[in-house]
């Protein structure tokens, strides 16, 4: 089943760069380039948690908070970062989701945001950003890891630069010169 995810994601993202740059062929040039950043966001706040038990006897907790902590790498991933994060894990299994937005405060003044969707396995996580760098224009698309626990947030993430899914680039407004062959 976690290969089946990953394989998803994989897919997913494959599929959402090759449109994006699809449509730079059909109405005007972009610019694609590699990004890489490392985060780690530990400080907890707002934390609700919620637990149950289903028909078949596993817990799930399900967790909303505000993670807060640092980010560097590239300029448009290096800064304040907060994550508001909704996690699902079955405590049993060991295994669920987390969703939610993360926000780097960058240099410029801008904000990079993206939304996270990831999949939870043993205290990691794996899986997708969508947003923009501190240029509205520019769209980032990345995969992410990182470790994770809802009371103690996020540890050695990576977005880009070296996670288990891959890389992360930005795509951006700019000019190609016509060739001359």
């Amino acid at each position: 089943m976690r290969t089946l995810v990953l394989v998803s994601a994989c897919v997913l993202a494959l599929t959402a760069a090759g449109i994006a740059v699809g449509k730079s062929l059909d109405g005007g040039s972009k610019s694609a380039k590699a990004v890489a950043g490392t985060f780690t966001a530990t400080t907890a706040s707002k934390v609700e948690t919620r637990t149950c038990t289903t028909k078949d006897g596993k817990t799930v907790v399900s967790t909303k908070g505000t993670y807060t902590g640092t980010a560097t790498g590239d300029p448009d991933l290096t800064g304040n970062i907060s994550v508001q994060a909704r996690s699902v894990i079955n405590s049993t299994d060991n295994v669920g989701s987390v969703t939610g937005k993360l926000k780097i405060d960058v240099a410029s003044g801008a904000d990079t945001v993206a939304q996270l969707n990831g999949v939870y396995s043993s205290g990691q996580l794996a899986g997708l950003a969508t947003g923009h760098g501190q240029d509205e224009h520019a769209k980032l698309l990345a995969n992410f890891s990182s470790g994770f626990s809802p009371t103690g947030g996020f540890t050695g993430g990576k977005i880009g630069g070296g996670t288990s899914g891959g890389t992360a680039i930005e795509l951006g407004p700019g000019q190609c010169a016509p060739s001359h062959d």
